[in-house]
């Protein structure tokens, strides 16, 4: 029989006599040794936590008792990462079990937003599959824009940009009035929108505007403004700004997780806009004024689900919009993005080719296979036909520095109702902190 394959890497030894994996540049001379490898050759994806792999996701699927551990390399959360996956998957779980490496990890190195548009993340919403939630750890928070409690967007933190992307039917003569207003007005420019009545928008036009823009169009956009209060999202002025909370949560290196499920399509476009917008400027700005305070704060990950409805090729034909720049330039203001994508073919290319780090977790679609496979920085050829086969659960990782992980790994995913047995263990067993003598008494 003549079997074909495709070497992924090979091994020499370093200076210290150590078996290190290596891309191969040239074909292996005739009758060169081929075996299949064992513990010792593949240690060194354990020892690769020594440089910086601290984000622990699942086990190595190899033969033999010896589990090796699988990790993710935290500063390459700015770098991006694609999940792919067909329904039931374990898309879901899968970045359950990362959130929560990344809740483990010391304080402040790393922080989270996730835009959960199925509410799943959170709260245990299907029978058997738990959600963070039942972890009870601090740093992690919930948003449900729709509760009373929950902190609101006021309209004095919304910019003529983010009014833009929220609306973006506006026409020329509209743009120019909000800019005109928000340069006479500043932050106040939405609230004298809200606050006029339409038989005063002619006065308004004449009086406060200087005759430089029509009635007609500031009551249009009067009635814009009315369509974003009448939702509970957004209020005149808030006293907990929902906005200015959650980046200082994530500056603090926490996990905050909105539910979007229950928004309509104008306050799920304008809270995730919004707040995307606002996190990169302020931090954008940072690296112009202080780039070391910037370096100081955690790297942010931000979670997209149904990540298509903003990135797919055609959506993009009408327009660019936050996540492209994301996408773009996210890296250098320590911000990522992690797609969560059904149909990967569907996804702009060159939104796809920025990602570094590919997470297959089971595809049927030939071409979304071939997709992934054309946009990782692996030769992924040999495992097209692996990528539809694999179960739930089960994942190749293809991983952006060919130095340190030359080829994709096969991983099993922790199953995330696991840890949260090993975490809620771990709490009842460790000792209540003792209280201080000097309290005591």
């Amino acid at each position: 029989e003549l079997f074909v394959g495709t070497l992924l890497c090979s091994f020499r030894f370093d200076e210290k006599g150590n078996k290190k994996p290596f891309i191969p540049k040239q074909l292996p001379s005739r009758h060169s040794d081929v075996c299949i490898p064992d513990y010792e050759d593949l240690k060194f994806i354990e020892e690769l936590e020594s440089l910086g792999y601290d984000l622990e996701i699942g086990f190595l699927r190899v033969r033999g008792d010896h589990k090796v551990r699988v990790r993710l390399k935290g500063t390459d959360l700015s770098r991006h990462i694609g999940v792919y996956a067909i329904t039931g998957k374990g898309k879901t779980g899968f970045v359950k079990t990362l959130l929560y490496a990344i809740a483990n990890a010391p304080e402040g190195k790393y922080g989270v937003l996730v835009y959960d548009a199925h509410d799943e993340y959170y709260k245990t919403v299907q029978k058997g599959l738990v959600g963070l939630k039942e972890l009870g750890m601090p740093n992690i928070h919930y948003y449900d824009l729709h509760e009373e409690m929950t902190p609101k967007i006021s309209l004095t933190s919304i910019s003529p940009s983010d009014f833009f992307s929220v609306f973006p039917d506006l026409s020329s003569a509209q743009i120019d009035a909000c800019m005109l207003m928000y340069g006479l007005f500043g932050d106040e420019w939405l609230v004298r929108l809200y606050n006029l009545p339409p038989a005063g928008a002619k006065e308004f036009c004449e009086e406060e505007l200087n005759g430089m823009t029509r009635e007609v169009t500031v009551k249009t956009l009067a009635r814009k403004v009315q369509i974003l209060t009448s939702r509970p999202c957004f209020v005149e002025r808030a006293s907990r700004d929902f906005i200015e909370e959650v980046k200082q949560k994530l500056d603090a290196g926490h996990i905050c997780i909105i539910n979007t499920r229950n928004l309509t399509a104008v306050e799920e476009r304008a809270v995730v806009s919004i707040l995307t917008s606002k996190l990169l400027e302020e931090r954008k700005s940072l690296l112009d004024k202080d780039p070391e305070k910037l370096f100081q704060k955690p790297t942010v990950l931000i979670v997209l689900e149904e990540a298509l409805s903003v990135l797919s090729e055609r959506v993009l034909r009408r327009g660019s919009n936050i996540f492209v720049e994301l996408v773009r330039e996210g890296r250098k203001y320590k911000v990522g993005l992690l797609c969560v994508v059904q149909i990967p073919h569907r996804l702009d290319p060159d939104v796809a080719g920025n990602i570094n780090t590919n997470v297959i977790l089971g595809l049927a679609q030939s071409r979304g296979r071939r997709a992934v496979a054309d946009n990782a920085m692996d030769d992924m050829d040999p495992l097209i036909n692996e990528m539809k086969m694999l179960d739930i659960g089960e994942a190749i990782i293809s991983y952006p520095h060919k130095g340190e992980v030359p080829f994709p790994l096969p991983v099993k995913i922790h199953y995330f109702n696991d840890l949260v047995k090993q975490h809620k263990a771990r709490t009842v067993s460790e000792p209540p902190p003792k209280l201080d003598e000097a309290f005591m008494e």
